[in-house]
């Protein structure tokens, strides 16, 4: 009896010790499998894409918080996207940051598959895309240039950013039209957290090369990034509000006071067209104010906080290549599956 009681006793040990291991295995993040090294971005540059007709369509998703490509909620949130990808006539994706889910503790967290699951169905409408990182995205289970890196892989995506400066993502695309530059995509990292866990900002070097970019274009440009500035709240309590793009202030557009340092340094400067965001989770705007658009876009995706009160969407912006008055340049619309 004492030996068959000491065998009971190891095979529990055994099991106890294996499902240790399991539970660790389960625990432990997917890797990506890179075919690509991230600094190739550096050698690629600004990039140029062709438009054939003087009205530019720009799909920007943002806030999808995708965990992997097989949850419920994430599979509704493809299913709607690949709907409004099948009926949306659009010439440039931007994926405008939290793709991914940064803290989820599920053990279904596979950031590879979600990042192929996108990839493969973006890709396969054959049109330029890229990719502002947000303050998500590379918290958990692989960095923003692991997430840049393995896009890189796909043959419509676009990447660039400049060595020595902060981020993972910055560079221009400049759209041409009938033989000539007729507008430029700014595509800028707002960052992450920083030391202490707060929202990072966008830093002096960023934006002085963004700066230096735009002097280098005589034309109208768009600028693309994650996280909001301060701008956004004054534009939205003194501009000049578009069409019917109804905002709920349940979460502030402007707590990153250190984000003003950006608004501050690109005030002046009368080219830019519009300043595109996401990350507030309430509902769109679009405001005019201070000789351009502010517009913030929505969650996009069931994972995200607030979808439960705000269904997901996407917005579409129409761009005139051939204004030259901010005003008059822009057309928003916000698309639901």
């Amino acid at each position: 009896m004492k030996k068959f009681k000491k065998y009971i006793s190891i095979l529990l040990l055994a099991a106890l010790i294996a499902a240790c291991v399991f539970a660790l295995a389960a625990c432990k993040d997917k890797e990506f499998a890179l075919e690509h090294s991230y600094s190739e971005v550096y050698a690629r540059g600004d990039a140029t894409v062709e438009a054939g007709s003087a009205a530019f369509r720009i799909l920007k998703i943002n806030d999808t918080h995708l965990i992997s490509d097989s949850t419920r909620k994430d599979k509704k949130t493809l299913d709607e996207l690949k709907t409004v990808l099948d009926r949306t006539e659009f010439d440039m994706i931007i994926l405008d940051g939290d793709i991914f889910e940064g803290y989820s503790a599920k053990l279904s967290f596979d950031k590879p598959a979600a990042a192929k699951a996108v990839g493969d169905l973006i890709d396969g409408y054959g049109k330029p895309w890229t990719f502002a990182p947000g303050n998500n995205d590379g918290q958990r289970g692989g960095s923003n240039e692991d997430i840049i890196a393995y896009w890189l892989g796909y043959e419509n995506f676009l990447a660039g950013n400049k060595e020595g400066i902060n981020g993972a993502m910055q560079f221009f695309i400049d759209i041409n039209y009938e033989g000539r530059l007729a507008h430029s995509v700014a595509i800028m990292d707002s960052l992450s957290l920083d030391a202490d866990d707060n929202y990072d900002y966008i830093k002096r070097d960023q934006i002085e090369a963004l700066i230096a970019g735009i002097a280098e274009r005589e034309t109208l440009v768009s600028i693309f990034f994650h996280m909001p500035t301060p701008a956004f709240k004054t534009a939205y309590t003194e501009g000049e509000a578009y069409g019917n793009f109804p905002f709920s202030d349940e979460y502030p557009v402007d707590d990153i006071p250190a984000n003003a340092l950006f608004d501050e340094m690109t005030a002046g400067i009368k080219n830019i067209g519009l300043i595109s965001v996401g990350h507030v989770h309430s509902d769109n705007i679009a405001y005019y104010y201070n000789n351009r658009y502010y517009q913030l876009s929505s969650l996009g995706g069931y994972g995200a906080v607030g979808s439960n009160k705000t269904s997901p969407s996407y917005t579409l912006t129409t761009v005139d290549l051939t204004a030259t008055d901010s005003r008059a340049a822009y057309v928003f619309e916000k698309l639901y599956a």
